[in-house]
C-alpha cells in the first residue's frame, strides 16, 4: 500500500511545484513584455530624452564650473560619472578621445556615429572646463532606474504568485486531509456504510481510492458473514424440521419393536424396515449438511479448475439425459450449435450442480408435461435453461431446499450466476458460466 500512495502523494506536489513555475515564468515574461511596450516606448521618445540629457548636460557643466575641473582631470570626472551611474559620457579634444566612461581614456579617433548608433540620435554638447572648451557625447540611460525598480517588482510579483499557488495548495491538501481523516474517524466508530470522499485531482487521491476500496471489501466481507450467518441459521431452522418428523418417526417404530407390540412377524417385518427406511432418510439428511458446510468453507484453492473445450457439456448431458430417459420423462433437448470455446472448471463440482438440478427434474416433475433444456453460447457466457412442470403430488416428497443453495455457491465460485424462477405448476432454473474463444486467454487468468 505504501508504495501505491508515496508516489501518489509525491507527484502531486511535485505537480503544484511546476505549475506555480510555469505560472511564474508565464506572468515573468507577461511583464517582461509589458515593460518593453510601457518603459521603453516612453524613453524612446526623443524629446523627453533630449529634454532629460539637456538637463544633465547642465548639470554637468555645473560640476565642472563649480570644481575647477579640467580635461585632464579624470579622477574629478569619474567621481561625476560614479554618482550618476547611469551615465555614458565622452571627452573629446580635437576629435580625440581624452576621456571615456566605458572604454577608459586612452586617445583615438572614432566614428561617433557609428559608437553611438544603439542609443540613437544625440547631440554633441560643449562643455567649458577650467583649461580649456571640450566637445562631449553625454548620454543618460534615464530608463535604467525605471526598469530596475520594475524587475525588483517583477520577481517579487512571479515569487509571490507561485507561493500562493503552492500555499493554495497545501490549504486544500490540509483540508482534504481533514476530510479524510473524519471519514476514517466515522467508519472507526462503527459506520461501515459511511463512504470515504475521493477526489482524484488531490495528490491524497490515492489514498483515499485505497481506503474507499478496503472499505467496500470489508462491508462486502460483512454482508457475506451475515449471508452466511443467515444461512445457517436458516439451515438450522429448516434441518431441525426436516429431521425431527423422520426421527421422530423412527423412535415410533422402534418403540413398538422394543416393546414388542407388534401383530405378527409380518407386522415386525414391516416395522423394520421402515425404521431402516427412516435411518437412511436421516443419513441422505446429513450428508446433505455435510455437503452444504463443505461447499459454503470452500475458497478458490479448493477448486481444481481445468480447461476444457466445448464437447465437456455435451458429454454430461448425455449420461443425466439418459437416466430422464429411464425414468420415462418426456425431454426436449436443444443442444448448443454456437461456435467453439473454452471453459475453466472444477469438472467434480460441475457434476454436484448437475446432480442437484436433474434430482430436482426427477423428484418434483411432472411426467405428463415435457422437461424443456435449452444450451447455448452468446461468445461471453455459456447459457443452460431448465424448465419443467411441477408434479401436484410434490408435497409428498421432502426436501431439504438445501441443494440449489449449494448450485448457486458453485457456480459463483466460477465467476457464473444462478438464476431460479419457481411458480406454483412450473420451475424454471439458468445457469451461466463464463467462457472464452482462446485457451491462452482463460490461461492468464
Amino acid at each position: 500500500m505504501n508504495k501505491l500512495i508515496k508516489p501518489g502523494i509525491k507527484k502531486g506536489i511535485i505537480a503544484v511545484i511546476v505549475f506555480s513555475v510555469l505560472c511564474a515564468f508565464g506572468l515573468f515574461f507577461f511583464l517582461l513584455l509589458i515593460e518593453n511596450i510601457v518603459i521603453g516606448e516612453r524613453y524612446r521618445n526623443h524629446d523627453y530624452v533630449m529634454d532629460i540629457t539637456r538637463k544633465e548636460v547642465e548639470s554637468f557643466q555645473e560640476y565642472v564650473s563649480k570644481n575647477d575641473i579640467a580635461t585632464t582631470d579624470i579622477d574629478k570626472v569619474d567621481n561625476w560619472v560614479n554618482s550618476r551611474k547611469n551615465v555614458l559620457l565622452i571627452i573629446y579634444d580635437n576629435g580625440s578621445i581624452v576621456y571615456d566612461s566605458a572604454g577608459g581614456t586612452e586617445s583615438s579617433v572614432i566614428d561617433r556615429d557609428k559608437e553611438l548608433a544603439p542609443y540613437g540620435y544625440h547631440p554633441r554638447y560643449t562643455i567649458t572646463f577650467a583649461n580649456k572648451k571640450a566637445d562631449v557625447d553625454y548620454i543618460y540611460f534615464s530608463d535604467m532606474r525605471a526598469r530596475f525598480i520594475y524587475s525588483q517588482l517583477q520577481f517579487l510579483l512571479c515569487f509571490l504568485v507561485m507561493l500562493t499557488i503552492i500555499l493554495v495548495s497545501f490549504v486544500r491538501f490540509s483540508l482534504y486531509y481533514s476530510v479524510l481523516e473524519k471519514d476514517a474517524g466515522i467508519i472507526m466508530n462503527g459506520d461501515v456504510n459511511h463512504r470515504i470522499t475521493v477526489r482524484k485531482t488531490s495528490g491524497l487521491g490515492v489514498l483515499a481510492g485505497l481506503m474507499e476500496e478496503m472499505r467496500a471489501s470489508i462491508v462486502e466481507r460483512h454482508e457475506k458473514e451475515n449471508s452466511l450467518i443467515e444461512s445457517g441459521h436458516h439451515l438450522i431452522m429448516t434441518m431441525s424440521h426436516d429431521l425431527r418428523t423422520p426421527l421422530t418417526i423412527l423412535i415410533g417404530y422402534l418403540e413398538i419393536l422394543t416393546g414388542k407390540k407388534y401383530k405378527n412377524e409380518n407386522a415386525r417385518e414391516m416395522y423394520t424396515e421402515k425404521s431402516l427406511e427412516k435411518a437412511y432418510q436421516i443419513k441422505q439428511l446429513s450428508d446433505k449438511i455435510f455437503e452444504y458446510f463443505l461447499t459454503f468453507n470452500m475458497n478458490d484453492d479448493a477448486l481444481h479448475k481445468e480447461i476444457y473445450n466445448k464437447n465437456v457439456f455435451s458429454e454430461l448431458m448425455e449420461d443425466y439425459l439418459f437416466t430422464l430417459n429411464e425414468k420415462h420423462f418426456k425431454i426436449e433437448y436443444s443442444q448448443d450449435k454456437g461456435k467453439d470455446y473454452f471453459i475453466s472448471m472444477d469438472i467434480q463440482y460441475m457434476r454436484r450442480v448437475f446432480d442437484n438440478i436433474f434430482s430436482n427434474i426427477t423428484k418434483y416433475a411432472d411426467k405428463d408435461k415435457a422437461v424443456v433444456i435449452n444450451v447455448f453460447n452468446n461468445s461471453r457466457q455459456l447459457i443452460f435453461s431448465f424448465s419443467n412442470g411441477i408434479r401436484q403430488d410434490r408435497a409428498q416428497v421432502e426436501s431439504t431446499n438445501i441443494g440449489l443453495t449449494v448450485c448457486d455457491k458453485i457456480i459463483s465460485k466460477h465467476g457464473g450466476s444462478l438464476e431460479k424462477d419457481i411458480s406454483e405448476n412450473e420451475f424454471k432454473i439458468i445457469v451461466k458460466l463464463p467462457i472464452s474463444r482462446s485457451k491462452e486467454n482463460l490461461t492468464e487468468q
